[in-house]
């Protein structure tokens, strides 16, 4: 996420969402009654029955609704137009949607931005610019080593395995033997915890053995897939894989459900809290430690108060993914649930 702007005087925050994550986030923070404004296209009739033409135009929309389109990696933002330019080819008063993708600025003009809304923000910069996962791809040649970052792809070096069918089969099991322990080092010397080795050919089923069979010591979780070269493209096919899907999906609600495993152990040891009331309570009190809302009721009039006494209260929030399995657990306890201090600071 990269932030152009904020005026505080206008409450307006001018954003660039530069993944899906961002853009999720973005349809988690937008509410009911904001005013967005981005580039969209609308179709222009010069006359009745032309059938007209797109054109390209800034909007300014009334939100009413905005959701995300997994399909087609969209956040799809739709309300009232109530500004824009060209004003010729904008009709004031009816309904529009724009349709936002990763690259896309939009901004986001509320009453007032909640600093827990502002933190959201903040750590989703922050998070961009941290390796998120490490790929490195593989051949009998070359291997490519990179980050995977909130904003894409960063290369980090290239990796030369100086095999030659022209040596002796002594030096070349010796050479090879090398080359997996550099391919080894590099995973090791990584700033993250997971790291997906793949390549076309044999070359990575050869180095998983070299690691089964030499107990090479490995620090990170390691992945092994299929990609079809060992330079960059490689390393993008492997980003857009499903195994790498399932591993950005994975670690997504692994925090989720250990907040949400501490608050099952609470609610067990009366040290959590549930629903509107119950958390009201446990705030007023100063008992929360922490509270866990589901993006779904964010809108919702009395979890926005209880959300700003919690904000006030430097009571930390933590919004869940109402669509993931943590967040529909949390949805049988009405959406909104809170743990004491007791047991967080036990953690």
């Amino acid at each position: 996420m990269r932030v152009i702007r904020f005026n505080n005087v206008a409450q307006s925050l001018k954003l660039e969402p530069e993944s899906f994550d961002d853009l999720y986030l973005i349809a988690r923070v937008v509410s009911g009654g904001d005013v967005v404004e981005a580039k969209s296209l609308r179709r222009f009739r010069a006359s009745e029955g032309d059938v007209g033409e797109q054109k390209e135009v800034t909007i300014r929309l009334q939100v009413e609704r905005a959701e995300v389109d997994k399909s087609a990696d969209m956040l799809r933002i739709t309300g009232k137009i109530v500004g824009g330019h060209p004003e010729e080819f904008i009709r004031m008063g009816s309904y529009h949607t724009i349709n936002l993708g990763a690259g896309e600025i939009i901004d986001i003009q509320k009453p007032e931005w909640k600093d827990y809304l502002l933190k959201r923000i903040k750590q989703a910069m922050l998070d961009s610019k941290k390796p998120k996962l490490g790929i490195i791809v593989m051949d009998d040649e070359l291997a490519t080593i990179a980050y995977v970052k909130g904003y894409g792809i960063e290369i980090l070096s290239q990796l030369y395995s100086k095999l030659s069918k022209r040596m002796k089969e002594k030096d070349f099991e010796k050479q090879k033997e090398q080359y997996f322990n550099d391919l080894i080092k590099s995973a090791n010397n990584m700033k993250v915890d997971i790291v997906v080795l793949a390549g076309p050919g044999f070359t990575k089923d050869d180095l998983k053995k070299h690691i089964a069979q030499k107990g090479a010591k490995v620090e990170k979780k390691v992945f092994y897939t299929a990609a079809s070269d060992a330079e960059r493209s490689g390393v993008r096919e492997v980003m857009q894989s499903d195994i790498v899907a399932d591993i950005f999906e994975k670690e997504h609600v692994r925090k989720e459900f250990e907040y949400l495993n501490i608050f099952l152990q609470g609610v067990r040891t009366s040290g959590a809290f549930y629903g509107n009331a119950q958390v009201r309570e446990a705030l007023e009190s100063y008992r929360a430690g922490i509270v866990l809302v589901n993006d779904s009721v964010l809108d919702d009039k009395q979890v926005k108060e209880l959300l700003d006494i919690a904000d006030q209260s430097k009571v930390r929030i933590e919004i869940f993914n109402s669509e993931d399995d943590a967040g529909m657990q949390l949805k049988n306890f009405k959406d909104i649930a809170a743990i004491s201090k007791l047991l967080m600071s036990k953690e």
